[in-house]
């Protein structure tokens, strides 16, 4: 079946519907991953993570150079705050602020970077292998284009990444979105690889091995498909530092750190769809982490009635154009085991034609985004949507699609509803079922994760409480979502009328 034309509204309800989905899920993974059998219980996974934070030891604040004491202060102060953050996640076998296990994450990460210069050959190690994780041209200037928002203290917005940094034209990161449908964020996310070192080491240290680049390497690969990497992305996502196709490519572009050489051959996740939610955990079939991503899958096939979300106009595009008027995007059929959404391998295409379409007569730049139709010709340049021609629907305004929405004979598929356009293709009432996931391409790395119920368990470790019933942990669950800054529900709001 061809693509489904939408317009107008009907594209920002069906960014709406792919963010919805993707929220619905990310609970479900925290409440999977961090809550124990569905209750108030905190899992065997925050219990030991939480005690295993307790435990890091500070580094030395008086040794070596005047460089070394002023980094080992700033990784000091991180790793307390972690510390007081661990405090606030879990306490007495339940779970408290469960939020709290991504700052968490953030602050190790940068107890590691700020100890980086010391003598400490563990920190040393780490702190490598952290900086090994970013992609190298996707982690470059050139690609990762951001700054912090003017004055942003005044505009009263909580201090998360999505709110307090704004994409310059030359993101590729920003292109991409802008292309897929998500919410434009903070460019590709260093946190997120960020994290991956952090659990890394956290199971090389539970094991008592030696640390060493191949043992970092091997429980990077296992905290992928135990899942665990999945706590830090949900919580991200959750409270606007990232948005998850920042965080997915973040780990699904190649690196030094999980290549055998030194070089980027591999890279943590072997595909990257997000409209395949088990892509984020190299397809593991592994409880609860499994039925949750299915269930996910479900939840999106559901929402956007098995489509994948194209935008090949949208307001920047429109922008100070006397002409164009409304947004114009595609629903595509079977996004999941469709090579269109497997981000990480669109990366480099977006990354060249961004450059090529911002050349004036192929010497100088162009200070200006770079325009969607440029990036939609190379996938649908030889289409036809209604009788028209993709470079003849590129041009039509509000007036020229409607006209084409009612002159269209026999089926109806162009529109300016999304209900209506998901109606076409879901039969009213209908249950979407999840698509069957597609096995990856091996890894260069071959790993066999670690069994977290053979590990040795650390001895700050308190019992854990008896588990409550489901209906309880999911009100729980609603606690901590009213706890979120009233101004994040209000600042999204401003953000999307402003596309």
């Amino acid at each position: 079946m061809a693509p489904i034309v939408i317009y107008g509204k009907a594209v920002q309800d069906a960014r709406n519907r792919l963010r919805s989905a993707q929220i619905s899920t990310m609970f479900d993974v925290l409440g999977a991953e961090m809550f124990e059998n569905g209750g108030a219980g905190a899992s065997a996974f925050a219990v030991a993570f939480t005690s295993w934070v307790e435990a890091l030891p500070p580094l030395d604040e008086n040794a070596g150079s005047q460089l070394d004491q002023n980094a080992a202060k700033s990784a000091n102060r991180a790793l307390s705050s972690a510390k007081v953050r661990g405090g606030d996640l879990y306490s007495d076998g339940t779970i408290l602020d469960v939020f709290a296990i991504g700052d968490m994450l953030r602050l190790v990460g940068e107890y590691f970077e700020f100890g980086g210069g010391g003598a400490d050959p563990t920190v040393t190690a780490v702190n490598v292998f952290r900086a090994g994780l970013r992609n190298q041209l996707a982690f470059n200037r050139a690609n990762r284009a951001r700054r912090p928002v003017q004055n942003f203290e005044l505009t009263e917005h909580p201090d998360l990444g999505i709110f307090k940094l704004e994409l310059l034209d030359r993101s590729t990161v920003k292109y991409m979105e802008r292309y897929y449908g998500p919410y434009i964020g903070a460019d590709i996310s260093g946190t997120t690889t960020d994290a991956l070192d952090v659990l890394a080491y956290y199971y090389v240290d539970m094991k008592n091995s030696a640390v060493s680049k191949a043992a970092l390497q091997t429980d990077a690969a296992s905290a992928i498909r135990l899942g665990r990497e999945m706590v830090p992305i949900s919580t991200m996502v959750l409270q606007y530092h990232h948005s998850l196709m920042e965080c997915g490519l973040a780990l699904s572009l190649a690196s030094k750190s999980m290549s055998p050489a030194n070089n980027e051959t591999a890279a943590a996740l072997a595909r990257f769809n997000f409209y395949d939610y088990t892509t984020f955990t190299n397809n593991a079939e592994r409880d609860p982490i499994l039925p949750t991503l299915q269930r996910g899958n479900a939840t999106l096939a559901r929402d956007l009635a098995g489509r994948g979300l194209v935008v090949i106009r949208d307001v920047i595009d429109i922008d100070n154009n006397p002409y164009a008027d409304a947004e114009i995007a595609l629903l595509v059929e079977n996004p999941s085991n469709n090579a269109l959404f497997n981000i990480n391998e669109r990366y480099a295409a977006f990354s060249d034609k961004r450059q090529e379409v911002m050349l004036i007569e192929n010497v100088f730049y162009e200070n200006q985004d770079p325009s969607l139709a440029a990036i939609a010709s190379g996938s649908f340049g030889g289409s036809t949507f209604a009788n028209v021609a993709f470079n003849d629907l590129i041009k039509m305004n509000s007036v020229d699609l409607g006209n084409l929405k009612r002159t269209e004979a026999g089926q109806t598929v162009v529109f300016d509803n999304l209900d209506a356009a998901l109606t076409a293709v879901r039969p009213q009432g209908a249950v979407m079922a999840a698509p069957a996931p597609v096995n990856p391409a091996p890894q260069a790395v071959s790993v066999t994760p670690p069994d977290p119920a053979t590990m040795p368990p650390p001895t700050q470790t308190k019992a854990v409480a008896p588990s409550k019933d489901a209906a309880t942990a999911a009100n729980d669950l609603k606690q901590q979502i009213g706890k979120l800054d009233p101004k994040t529900i209000k600042a999204l709001e401003t953000l999307l009328s402003n596309r």
